[in-house]
């Protein structure tokens, strides 16, 4: 089997006052997420920072082809870029890891990843990972074991 991996990123394509409503929301994802890629034979990736979705998804290309289409077709979603699609050898997202970061009433993310352009995979990765090790949290993108880390500051 070819193996691929996928990276895009996205906007959040709803607005609420209500938190229950919007965490609400982002559970229905997650739940997709947890049901359908192992299913699927995906692994993965999902950062969710504020309005921003980063993902990575690994897994046979057809697959991922179509994965990606039911995404870009998700009303949830908007300002969809994908950001890289290459053969690999192996996984580096050995399970279905989430991460999730907030903070309230302004964005978290750093200067340099305000609007993700970065114009290679690799870079974009490095960003990825960029932004998962500030501030000192160690949590890491290749890690084996399935990993959920919601982070509500």
């Amino acid at each position: 089997m070819l193996l691929s991996r996928l990276l895009y990123y996205s906007r959040r394509n709803w607005t609420s006052t209500d938190p229950d409503e919007a965490e609400a929301m982002l559970e229905q994802i997650l739940q997709a997420g947890r049901r359908n890629n192992p299913r699927d034979g995906l692994s993965g990736v999902l950062i969710v920072d504020d309005d921003l979705f980063v993902q990575v998804l690994e897994g046979p290309r057809s697959t991922l082809t179509r994965t990606f289409s039911r995404i870009q077709g998700d009303p949830r979603h908007e300002k969809i870029v994908l950001a890289g699609l290459t053969e690999v050898g192996d996984r580096q997202f050995d399970g279905w890891n989430v991460y999730v970061r907030r903070m309230p009433g302004h964005s978290s993310r750093p200067p340099w990843f305000s609007h993700p352009d970065v114009t290679t995979f690799d870079a974009f990765l490095v960003s990825v990972e960029r932004l998962l090790c500030l501030e000192g949290e160690t949590t890491a993108l290749s890690s084996r074991t399935s990993k959920i880390t919601l982070d509500f500051a």
